[in-house]
């Protein structure tokens, strides 16, 4: 499951983008045009990560946020990302 939100007013350009695989998700934030930061969390099993990152997703919208269909470099630093987990 992965999910790319934005959040673009007069007084904020942010990003903030999740990424479930298994028991473990990503997600990576920060203003538009930045790097970003990334977190980590690990959950004992799949079902509790999908449902922690369904509820960080719902406060994000909640917050404003609207989904975006941006790839690119998120998708690369994701990768990386799942690749040092291994």
């Amino acid at each position: 499951m992965e999910k790319s939100l934005v959040c673009i007013t007069a007084y904020s350009n942010k990003f903030w983008k999740i990424k479930a695989q298994g028991n473990v998700f990503i997600v990576l934030y920060g203003k538009i045009g930045s790097g970003g930061s990334v977190n980590t969390k690990e959950f004992p099993s799949e079902e509790l990560c999908l449902k922690e990152a369904y509820k960080l997703i719902d406060s994000k919208l909640k917050k404003g946020y609207r989904e975006s269909d941006q790839e690119g470099e998120w998708s690369n630093r994701f990768s990386q990302k799942l690749d040092n987990l291994k």
